[in-house]
């Protein structure tokens, strides 16, 4: 549910095999690392090195599963007026996975995801992900390696010898077509990180090949661009790939629409898609010739639960496994003997977007008034019990993308009134702002609640409303938005140029999703910077100033940065839960039964 993430997000992945991914890491004994303090440092994109092979890793070698086994086919969803819960038992995970604001449940369009990232690496493989908890390293999934040229404008990369769920094989053309059906605006949210692309501009999947992608072989897809992209990694790590089979029958425009996604889609990734469940469950069953090894375990459940007190008493009770939990619920967990905490950086921001249509808000010392009015230090040290950083802008503040010096707006009313009266606004002219969210959380309740009280008291009158998350989307990605501020969590992390749809002003919805909208010349000149500059050093340089920028102007009121919480059962060994960026991981005990797991927990 974080909104304009790419919000990675947690991903279940390569659940074997002892490979370390990004997200939650379910392994086998062996300690699990340390969480690391701060977002990574900007790398060179132009150059990756060769993907680590399974083989280098615990997998099984080639004693796989024979290709004659027998592989479960993914089942049509059912629909039932009233279903029984999967019963926790045997060697089964279940887990709320959807749970919280990285979560997306009951939404399996991958290419419109702005999360649920931990569910669809489940069965969906990328290009390439991220490989260690940090988010810093980037590995090679359905690529088993990638070469990029010297002027960052050509990326070959070769496709790893494994097979779709159905048993054909995998080859560079699906990818291909994977990239090409993300043109379109209707089916995908990922359209503009793909512009770069030779042959992009004005291009239409329902005319044709893109001239920039050659798929050479069925080993390689060559990606040629127009101008360096350091950021095109990234964006291939939100996609799954998807079988041209099985969907190159679907018009392009209808994607987002087709029961396919929930309805026997093939993947290739460790898990085949089994079972829809509306309203209660997904059902994933381990795939055998998965390239990184079979899966130990039998299944796997994503329990959906109509709100996170549902999913926290569930778990207490033994019904699930993991379940994310918010701060002020921590207690309930450590004096519970049979469960553990896993904690670590969210890199997810949240903000209270600002309707700059409304006239007042569109002033900046309006909107300076407004960060001075509420009192960041006080909601930190009370609410969040000192467990969060305050945000200077859309990037995280432990992150070398942060503006050191940029306006911490420490709570000051004289400030906030003085600002107000500069500006010639009277606040209560404005009339009652409608305040919109999807976070339905007792925190965030508490939060916003009084968060309203102090722009009260300098002359705002705010009306809360919390709604679930399609109600969410319909009134928040709107041409002609009623609401006047919204609470939104976006991740933050690990690649800069993530901000670009959202800040730049040629992004505006529903070509992108600039919803404010943001509009200023000096921005989107250092965000095209930003988007081709292959120096590291440079491109901090540019994503600071954009930071410092975007402090000035309040583009946005960026709040704080959380500590992401998770709770699981101390039956699950090394469970690793990630930040929820796209494109993060999930790996599972690879020996025993899930009550012979063992071992410590950790986060990133």
């Amino acid at each position: 549910m974080n909104h304009e993430l790419k919000t990675r997000t947690l991903t279940f992945s390569r659940l074997m095999a002892g490979m370390a991914m990004a997200s939650f890491v379910l392994a086998a004994c062996g300690p699990a690392p340390a969480a690391p303090t701060a977002a990574p440092a900007a790398t060179a994109a132009a150059k990756p090195t060769e993907a680590p092979k399974p083989a280098a890793t615990a997998a099984p070698a080639a004693t796989a599963v024979p290709a004659a086994t027998a592989v479960p086919k993914p089942a049509e969803p059912t629909k039932p007026a009233a279903v029984a819960a999967p019963a926790n038992s045997g060697n089964i995970i279940i887990g709320a996975f959807d749970q919280g604001p990285g979560g997306f449940p009951e939404r399996f369009n991958n290419f419109q995801a702005g999360a649920g990232h931990y569910v669809f690496e489940l069965y969906l493989s990328k290009l390439v992900r991220y490989c260690d908890v940090s988010l810093s390293k980037m590995c090679g999934d359905m690529a088993e390696k990638w070469e990029v040229s010297p002027d960052g404008k050509t990326l070959t990369f070769t496709i790893r010898d494994m097979k779709w769920h159905d048993g054909s094989k995998v080859t560079a053309a699906d990818a291909a077509f994977t990239i090409e059906r993300n043109f379109n605006k209707v089916d995908s949210r990922y359209s503009g990180n793909f512009a770069a692309i030779s042959g992009a501009t004005g291009y239409d999947p329902a005319k044709g090949s893109l001239s920039g992608l050659t798929v050479v072989d069925d080993k390689t897809l060559k990606i040629s661009l127009d101008k360096p992209q350091p950021a095109l990694l990234d964006t291939l790590s939100f996609i799954g790939i998807i079988q041209k089979k099985q969907w190159e029958k679907v018009v392009p425009g209808e994607m987002a629409a087709s029961d396919i996604w929930k309805n026997g889609i093939i993947g290739s990734g460790p898990f085949i898609f089994s079972k829809y469940v509306a309203g209660q469950y997904t059902e994933f069953l381990p795939y055998a010739d998965y390239y990184g090894g079979k899966p130990k375990v039998d299944k796997l459940i994503n329990r959906y639960l109509p709100e996170a007190g549902t999913a926290l008493i569930a778990l207490q009770k033994g019904e699930i496994d993991f379940t994310y939990v918010t701060v002020d619920e921590l207690d309930k967990i450590k004096t519970n003997a049979d469960l553990k905490v896993i904690e670590g950086p969210s890199l997810v921001g949240q903000s209270m977007y600002l309707n700059l249509r409304i006239k007042g808000l569109d002033n900046v010392k309006v909107r300076q008034a407004i960060m001075y009015a509420i009192d960041r230090d006080l909601i930190i040290k009370t609410l969040w019990k000192g467990t969060a950083l305050p945000s200077n802008c859309f990037f995280s503040p432990a992150g070398p993308y942060n503006a050191k010096d940029a306006d911490p707006y420490k709570f000051s009313l004289d400030k906030a009134k003085a600002l107000i009266k500069e500006a010639g606004v009277d606040p209560a002219s404005l009339g009652e702002l409608t305040f919109l969210t999807y976070y339905g959380d007792q925190l965030t309740k508490d939060m916003l609640a009084v968060i309203s009280e102090q722009l009260a008291a300098v002359g705002f009158k705010t009306k809360l409303r919390f709604v679930d998350t399609p109600t969410f989307n319909t009134e928040f990605y709107n041409a002609d938005p009623k609401w006047a501020l919204a609470w939104v969590g976006a991740g933050n992390g690990p690649e800069p140029d993530n901000v670009y749809t959202s800040h730049h002003s040629t992004e505006q919805w529903p070509k992108g999703i600039n919803i404010n909208p943001i509009i200023n010349a000096d921005l989107d000149k250092l965000l095209d910077a930003g988007r081709v500059e292959l120096d590291p050093a440079k491109r901090t340089e540019i994503y600071q100033q954009i930071c410092k920028l975007s402090n000035d102007n309040v583009f946005r009121a960026y709040m704080l940065e959380s500590t992401r919480y998770g709770a699981a059962s101390k039956k699950l060994g090394s469970f690793i839960y990630t930040p929820p960026r796209a494109a993060a991981a999930i790996a599972f005990p690879r020996s025993g039964p899930r009550t012979s797991v063992t071992g410590a927990a950790a986060a990133a």
